[in-house]
């Protein structure tokens, strides 16, 4: 018996608000706080890529285990684990422990994201349903960002010491409240949404019946995430370094970024409903060259911003899409298993790509950065252009209809 669609739905919207309220805060002064301690933007590349190395390394035997040992639990025991290390991140300022730290969260944090999105998928079997509630979360969490970057202007205008502990220990305790969130998915009701029962067998299976499209799917994942990860993780380090505007400010561009993120899915949702998901997806990723390079040749802040928060909307409506895309290619019983295929790409591609901006950015070379984003967009944009060719002749996934 499938578990009731509200309480799914309620708790993942809800969960989705702490994410985007914790992260926000995260990412807005994380980066900033291994400056002020003296780790450059190298050293800051290194531990992000860390990060994303060992997420990726971890993600599959993960998703196996998550199968087996059961999603619900699995989503709440690693949402709480992803926010006491957040917790505890910013009381320390070594650079051996910021790396130690980070990698443990980041296992914490593949648990969970391959979790919950296989909660969602297996207890939503609806097609549209439950694509509709992957954007409505996304759309929380995009919403909650920009309040917790407001958050941040404010924590900004009030302080001025330029330690950035404060503001990292309420971000860790905004995301202890995801576990409790992600904890309604579960214990309020009286059955299971995702039993448990991944076996060697079904893994196998998936491999050998899905191959060439996981592996498609892995490669996509790859550039998507190694495109946004220079807006996730670097962009602090653009405005400040780069544009030579302070923290304020910078709070007021992720606000705006979250603004034009939110216009940018509601733009382009209706145009893939009319067009085809994954036609519109690879165009609106294709352009996002065109921003980046925009960008990068302009002169002054104004015009830069405005090509950023042009490229951010083409761009930040892929992350409903991946996950949609891997639920398609989602066999009973390794559900967490494909979503961990999906994350492991976008880990491979992050951590990669965050070495190539970190270094370039020590070398004072932000522009080249900004231009490599939008290349590894375009290369996206094209390999969802040839899938959308590709499902004229062949359905996605056996057993489903074709994504309009």
């Amino acid at each position: 018996m499938a578990a009731p669609y509200a309480r799914i739905s309620s708790g993942f919207l809800v969960s989705q608000v702490f994410f985007g309220l914790a992260t926000s805060l995260f990412d807005m002064y994380y980066a900033l706080h291994l400056q002020q301690v003296g780790i450059g933007p190298a050293g800051v590349g290194q531990i992000f890529s860390v990060g994303f190395i060992v997420m990726a390394v971890v993600v599959l035997p993960l998703s196996a285990v998550t199968d087996r040992f059961g999603l619900e639990p699995s989503m709440v025991v690693s949402s709480f684990g992803f926010g006491l290390t957040m917790l505890v991140m910013p009381l320390f300022d070594r650079f051996a422990a910021q790396l130690l730290l980070f990698a443990v969260n980041s296992v914490a944090a593949a648990m969970m994201l391959v979790s919950v999105n296989a909660v969602v998928g297996a207890s939503v079997p609806d097609e549209q349903r439950r694509l509709s509630l992957f954007r409505h979360g996304f759309v929380a969490f995009l919403a909650a960002s920009a309040a917790g970057n407001l958050l941040g202007v404010g924590l900004a205008a009030l302080g001025g010491s330029g330690d950035y502990r404060s503001e990292l220990l309420l971000s860790g305790a905004l995301a202890l409240l995801i576990g409790v969130a992600r904890a309604m998915m579960w214990q309020r009701g009286a059955v299971r949404s995702a039993p448990a029962g991944g076996t060697l067998s079904a893994l196998r299976d998936a491999v050998r019946e899905h191959g060439a499209r996981l592996g498609e799917l892995l490669l996509l994942a790859g550039l998507v995430g190694g495109a946004g990860v220079l807006a996730i993780r670097f962009v602090p380090l653009l405005v400040v370094n780069h544009l030579g505007l302070d923290e304020q400010w910078l709070g007021w561009v992720l606000v705006a970024d979250r603004v034009a993120s939110v216009v940018g899915i509601f733009v382009l949702f209706p145009l893939m409903r009319r067009g085809g998901v994954f036609r519109v997806a690879g165009w609106g990723m294709c352009a996002a060259l065109l921003f980046q390079g925009l960008g990068a040749a302009a002169t002054g802040a104004a015009l830069f911003l405005l090509w950023y928060l042009l490229r951010q909307g083409s761009h930040y409506a892929q992350m409903p899409v991946l996950d949609h895309t891997a639920n398609l290619l989602a066999p009973t019983g390794v559900r967490a298993f494909v979503n961990g295929v999906q994350r492991m790409g976008i880990f491979v591609g992050s951590a990669v790509a965050s070495l190539a901006y970190g270094t370039l950015m020590d070398q004072g070379a932000y522009r080249t950065a900004i231009v490599l984003s939008g290349v590894l967009s375009f290369l996206a944009g094209l390999l969802y252009l040839r899938r959308a060719r590709a499902q004229r002749r062949v359905p996605v996934a056996v057993g489903e209809p074709v994504a309009r």
